[in-house]
Parts: C-alpha cells; sequence; structure tokens
C-alpha cells in the first residue's frame, strides 16, 4: 500500500497545495504563547488563527480541534541543552525546569483532557505525544546515573521517576511557587535511600543523621 501523501499522527491531510510550513510554525508558536499566558482553557482555535495571521480554516485544516492543537505543539517545543555535568545534574535541570515553567499549564491540560472535553482520545494521544518521550528521556538519566555507579543496581528507575514528577504536581495542587533549589533537594531525597556512596558525593548530599536527641531535664 503506498504512503505517499499520508498525513502524520492527529493531523488531517492536506489536500491541493503543499502546506505551507510557515503557517504550521505560527500556529504552534501562537498556541504555546497562549497556552503560557492564557492556559488552556481560555484559549481557543479562532484566538489561536488570530495570533498567527491565518484564517480558521487553516488551523482546522492541520488540527482536528483545540487539544490535538496543543499536544502538537507540546511535543514540537524543544528542551534546553542539558547541563553537560553528568545525569543525575541532568535530571535535577529537568525537574528545575518543570517546576518553574510546565506543570502549571501541564497540570491544567492534563486535568481538561481527563475529564474528556475534547473527546475520549485526547488524553491518550497526549500521553503519546508528550508525556511518554518526555518520561523515556528522564528515565534515560536515571539508567545511565545507575550504569555509572552512582545508584544502585537495584535501584527501582521508574518509582524514583514517578516521585519525582508527582512531588512537582504535589506542589502546584498545594498552591507552592517554584522554589529556588528545590530541585536538587527533591533529587538529594528521592534518591537517597538508592544512591551509592558516589552518587552521594555527587550530588553533594549529607548523609542521613539520626534524630538528635533532647537533654534530660535535670531532677
Amino acid at each position: 500500500m503506498s504512503t505517499a501523501g499520508r498525513a502524520g499522527p492527529g493531523v488531517v491531510a492536506a489536500r491541493g497545495r503543499p502546506r505551507d510550513e510557515r503557517a504550521t510554525a505560527a500556529i504552534a508558536a501562537a498556541a504555546l504563547r497562549q497556552l503560557d499566558d492564557l492556559g488552556y482553557s481560555r484559549m481557543s482555535m479562532e484566538s489561536v488563527a488570530a495570533e498567527a495571521g491565518v484564517a480558521r480554516a487553516t488551523v482546522y485544516r492541520r488540527f482536528q480541534d483545540k487539544a490535538d492543537l496543543v499536544t502538537s505543539a507540546l511535543a514540537t517545543r524543544p528542551d534546553p541543552a542539558p547541563p553537560p555535568a553528568g545525569p543525575l545534574e541532568e535530571l535535577v535541570a529537568f525537574l528545575d525546569r518543570f517546576d518553574a515553567r510546565v506543570a502549571e499549564h501541564c497540570l491544567e491540560v492534563i486535568g481538561c483532557l481527563i475529564a474528556q472535553r475534547e473527546g475520549p482520545g485526547a488524553m491518550a494521544r497526549h500521553r503519546d505525544r508528550v508525556v511518554q518521550p518526555r518520561m523515556r528521556a528522564t528515565r534515560s538519566l536515571l539508567e545511565e546515573a545507575r550504569t555509572l555507579g552512582f545508584l544502585r543496581a537495584d535501584a527501582d528507575v521508574d518509582l524514583l521517576l514517578q516521585m519525582l514528577v508527582g512531588a512537582v504536581f504535589a506542589r502546584r495542587i498545594a498552591g507552592l511557587a517554584h522554589e529556588r533549589g528545590w530541585a536538587r533537594r527533591a533529587v538529594v531525597e528521592a534518591c537517597r535511600g538508592a544512591a551509592t556512596p558516589k552518587g552521594l558525593a555527587r550530588l553533594a548530599m549529607a548523609p542521613a543523621r539520626p534524630p538528635r536527641r533532647r537533654p534530660a531535664p535535670a531532677r
């Protein structure tokens, strides 16, 4: 079977003239800006089209609905280059970036999609395009740290990853703002039980101290 002219997942196949990729880039950029500034619930296909300087039909030729547009745009948003310092440092940088600028709208998007406001397939599409690729990339950092001997050979990297990402969402639900240095402390505490002495030194962790006993009252 020929695959010529087949569109990618979630994108309506183009007909007639070749698609203008400049318009596609402008639509994605407008969608990301409005997601950051307005939030998922307040943006619309129409507002994105107006900001991108294209007709509404141009947006709908490329994307089925708002969920399709937003998840496609998020999937193409490049992540900053990680610091060339090793997997644990890259993990801290990822968590800091996630806590600082991604978690807020990410939580809103997921909440709306779980509620199936955009159709039952929207959340699955978001997982495939956005969540799973980033989880795999972050998991690879923990795997590399384990290979390099920073984590024990039997460390449960999946559980560590869930603990770290879950902590970011817990902070957002609790209404806590981004805090300088939080990401490193989170990695330290999450990995403390799984880290080797080499890993403890790498993250400059202090060994866990027993609770200090209060002096007995004088009699």
